[in-house]
């Protein structure tokens, strides 16, 4: 008797010990490092902006007029990052004749928030942020250019607040096989992700089956192209190709040899020569974006 009591008593703190864990690592998904200041490129004429809005999050970013522009760009960072990782982006494009935006998504950066979400509740951020790019840029074109969190959040933001062309890059499928693929043990990776991701009502208010970007992908009806590493840890490539067919006539990019990186750095001539014809053709009038 007293043997089925401590291993009755062992199973239950073992199992105690184990829901601890598992809600301790959904709070460090979810937590937002500290604000931070952020200096401003020298080499980019960017202007800080901040969007104030009642019962939301405090957005802060930077927005560059081209003189002469044939369209604007809005562009998102990935988890864990900051505007600051769009710069190179916003330059390649500020050169090739585009005005740009870019913001820190909420709970990164210096924009307020006390989370970092999955790109469902960030959704809410890029409806406001590229509401602010129509408004700042009349009659103008607009692309959206989003990495991994990034381009999630575009996605939710499509119904409300629609852009005229996208790049999307390292797009997760579905939050589910993403956080799958993020677990330490192959063969009970969808075990361990539901059990991860059951916490997420209580959390954010909603469920793994509500952050499925494929399911929005094919609604979105504006030219798309996908850019992915062909070697993603997080996202392989059947996720990929799901997104590829479920977004009709999109196009898709393969960066050989790149894992969860971030692909304009890892193949600078390879995202130039993919994404500015794309843009292009897609935004100006002209088919080519002005110098």
């Amino acid at each position: 008797m007293k043997l089925r009591v401590l291993l009755a008593i062992a199973l239950i703190g073992l199992g105690a010990a184990g829901c601890g864990l598992d809600w301790h690592i959904g709070t460090m998904l979810i937590a937002r490092a500290p604000r931070q200041a952020l200096a401003a490129p020298s080499d980019l004429p960017v202007e800080r902006v901040v969007l104030d809005q009642a019962g939301a999050a405090e957005l802060v970013g930077w927005a560059a007029d081209r003189k002469g522009s044939c369209g604007a760009i809005v562009l998102l960072h990935g988890r864990g990052a900051n505007r600051l990782a769009l710069v190179q982006r916003s330059k390649l494009l500020f050169d090739a004749g585009y005005s740009v935006v870019l913001f820190d998504l909420s709970g990164h950066g210096e924009s307020g928030g006390a989370i970092q979400g999955f790109g469902y509740t960030e959704g809410q951020d890029a409806a406001r942020i590229i509401a602010f790019a129509r408004q700042r840029f009349p009659g103008q074109k607009l692309g959206a250019v989003g990495s991994s969190l990034g381009a999630a959040a575009f996605v939710f933001a499509a119904q409300q607040a629609p852009a005229d062309a996208y790049v999307l890059e390292q797009l997760y499928a579905t939050l589910r096989e993403t956080t799958a693929w993020r677990m330490p043990f192959s063969f009970w990776r969808g075990f361990q992700a539901d059990v991860l991701l059951a916490q997420m009502p209580l959390r954010l208010g909603l469920s793994a089956d509500d952050v499925r970007p494929v399911d929005r992908l094919g609604k979105i009806g504006a030219p798309l192209m996908l850019l992915a590493g062909s070697i993603d840890p997080f996202i392989d490539r059947s996720q990929v190709q799901a997104l590829h067919s479920a977004a009709a006539g999109s196009q898709l990019v393969w960066f050989e040899g790149a894992g969860h990186v971030d692909l304009q750095r890892y193949d600078h001539p390879r995202y130039g020569d993919a994404v500015l014809p794309f843009l292009a053709t897609k935004l100006c009038r002209t088919g080519a974006a002005n110098g």
